[in-house]
């Protein structure tokens, strides 16, 4: 039987998650909220009295990297609030639809960078629509058409009252490149000065950290940009009250081979895993053996959880799972307790920060506001 109080940092919270955030803007902007909203957030919302909303998101931004970073970052973090935490997994595509939907993962359908679709029988990367084998294929925008998530300016647009929008510094659909954030913060700006809400994403530093680690000056030096430019943001927008936030924290990471051991390997039916590298699901062809050895080799790093303990713990948070998930989870999944990973290509990936797993670096976050 599984030892749920043994998992706490599995724990998920129905009123101090990102879910929570996404509620509170939905409150202030009348729309209904789908779960209780959080309510320091509320009270900061409130007593600001202002009428427009900036939500800016630096993917990876949590609690470990702003705390050690703090030197570096002196506006930022002068303006922390309070603490809160992330989703299960802790990982940009369940995080970020998590607050950009104000539905849990179980809801929406968005669990991990990689998803297994029944539709086309394949694993895709579910943000770039492309094969995670063969990343040159890609497919129609499995968001919209098979997963569907209605977002938060959508949401508020229906309202007919305000009016709200939201940019991406890898959206297609304005044409960004990621290295181009000049463009993305100038965009940003005119964004902000033209509508009562807009969601403003940044995939930094998130994609240093995979490639560099967490505690170095790469990462110094590219959150001392974030800072400059998003305060000449905060400054020229004073009629906005802005939220910062992350999506999940990070932490230093080893990756280990799914081949590592051939027997255990044997007993899947598929050879690879789903969802992220520290929160990793498997389909199986042998239970019983899958389970002996799943926790032989790996109890002492990973979380060993079926499909029925996933669901019956609401590791991916409450509501009325989406048919689509009904379909597709896997049988098992192995979430990381620590610092390690897995691959499941012939050779590693490369990572050397990474997130997704059951450590509460990855999932501790601040809220920082602005013009409040």
């Amino acid at each position: 039987m599984l030892n749920y109080k043994a998992m706490e940092n599995l724990n998920l919270s129905k009123t101090n998650t990102l879910v929570n955030l996404g509620n509170s803007i939905l409150k202030f902007f009348g729309v209904t909220p789908f779960h209780e909203t959080l309510k320091e957030a509320d009270e900061i919302i409130q007593k600001s009295g202002k009428q427009k909303i900036a939500l800016v998101l630096f993917d990876g931004y949590g609690k470990v990297i702003a705390d050690y970073y703090k030197e570096s970052t002196p506006f930022i973090y002068s303006h922390k609030e309070f603490e809160f935490t992330s989703i299960n997994p802790p990982t940009t595509v369940a995080a970020t639809t998590a607050l950009t939907t104000g539905l849990y993962p179980i809801e929406n359908g968005h669990i991990g960078w990689n998803q297994y679709f029944k539709k086309h029988n394949t694993v895709i990367n579910v943000f770039p629509s492309n094969d995670k084998f063969e990343p040159r294929l890609s497919y129609p925008n499995v968001q919209q058409n098979i997963l569907k998530p209605t977002y938060l300016w959508e949401l508020i647009n229906k309202t007919q009252k305000h009016n709200a929008t939201s940019i991406s510094s890898f959206q297609k659909k304005t044409q960004l490149r990621e290295d181009d954030f000049e463009y993305f913060f100038s965009h940003a700006d005119e964004l902000i000065k033209a509508h009562d809400f807009v969601y403003v994403y940044s995939s930094m530093p998130d994609h240093y950290l995979h490639d560099f680690g967490c505690f170095n000056n790469t990462i110094k030096d590219t959150l001392i940009y974030l800072e400059s430019k998003f305060k000449k943001l905060v400054e020229d927008n004073p009629d906005t009250l802005f939220l910062l936030v992350a999506d999940h924290g990070f932490q230093d990471v080893e990756e280990i081979s799914i081949r590592e051991h051939q027997d255990f390997f044997e007993t899947l039916s598929r050879p690879y895993f789903i969802f992220e590298p520290a929160f990793a699901g498997f389909f199986v062809k042998d239970d019983v053996k899958f389970k002996e050895l799943a926790n032989k080799y790996y109890s002492e790093n990973f979380y060993i959880l079926s499909r029925d303990e996933l669901l019956k713990n609401n590791i991916f948070g409450y509501g009325k799972m989406c048919g689509y998930l009904n379909e597709t989870l896997p049988d098992y999944c192995l979430i990381s307790k620590h610092k390690y990973i897995f691959y499941d290509g012939e050779e590693p990936v490369g990572f050397k920060g990474a997130h997704a797993g059951g450590s509460k670096e990855e999932k501790e976050l601040y809220l920082f506001s602005f013009n409040d």
